[in-house]
């Protein structure tokens, strides 16, 4: 609340004089007593709702309230039966007990923390089913595909894929869509490091990926698979059942 707020409600109780402090006091008395009380109920209650809204979540605005004007009745109704124990007694005027100031507090407490609730909402609230339910996991991120060992061993920033292997005296030619690299070492070893690509060796001086794979042709008797970019491989018969195994044939 603003201070504006409390200096109306200091000029409002001294000018009324509840509890008797009407009878027994003049306006300037009631001014000076109730004016400190006033504030250090307002500083009381400040303390208490900052600790409770700070220690529970937003969303939780309903048990924070009711903490809140929990704790501020435990505390501001015995200032205030002290206070009324100060008061000179009339005949006419009958002060609220223990119980009852607990009350008014709780009540009065609650009343602010739903006026605050008006004016801000967006501060407070939140769906019930916001706060029933946890917050959803944040999915992972997708892993980067894997690269191949054999293009590892390629002296370039972005080997590309890896299209086809064919031996060259001491070398193998390593294919990709990048282009041709020659790497000293053996086909056998080669395939070895080829994983995940999927492929297989179509002809002993031979290894083709299937996804780089354009088409099969023939000649004659002789059959040939055409690779993208347009390299054109030959396929032994005893690797041909291969090519038939994946409906290419």
């Amino acid at each position: 609340m603003s201070l504006s707020f409390w200096a109306g409600l200091i000029l409002f109780v001294a000018m009324t004089g509840p509890f008797g402090t009407y009878a027994s006091y003049s306006f300037g008395q009631r001014l000076l007593a109730v004016a400190p009380l006033l504030l250090a109920i307002m500083l009381v209650g400040v303390l208490i709702r900052a600790l409770v809204f700070s220690t529970l979540p937003p969303w939780r605005f309903r048990s924070a309230s009711v903490l809140n004007a929990g704790l501020a009745s435990l505390i501001i109704a015995p200032v205030l039966d002290q206070f009324l124990q100060q008061i000179p007694p009339t005949d006419t005027v009958s002060y609220p007990s223990m119980g009852e100031l607990l009350l008014l507090v709780f009540s009065l407490s609650l009343g602010f923390s739903s006026l605050r609730s008006t004016i801000a909402p967006e501060l407070y609230r939140r769906s019930a089913t916001s706060e029933a339910l946890p917050e959803p996991e944040p999915l992972p991120e997708p892993e980067a595909p894997r690269m191949p060992r054999l293009l590892q061993r390629l002296d370039v920033a972005a080997p590309g894929e890896l299209w086809s292997i064919s031996v060259r005296d001491h070398y193998v030619d390593v294919q990709t869509s990048c282009g041709v690299t020659s790497l000293l070492m053996r086909l056998s070893d080669a395939m070895a490091e080829t994983d995940p690509v999927e492929g297989a060796q179509i002809h002993r001086s031979h290894w083709v990926a299937w996804a780089a794979l354009h088409r099969v042709e023939r000649e004659g008797a002789k059959l040939f698979v055409v690779l993208a970019g347009g390299n054109r491989l030959p396929v032994s018969k005893n690797h041909r059942d291969k090519l038939a195994a994946r409906g290419l044939l």
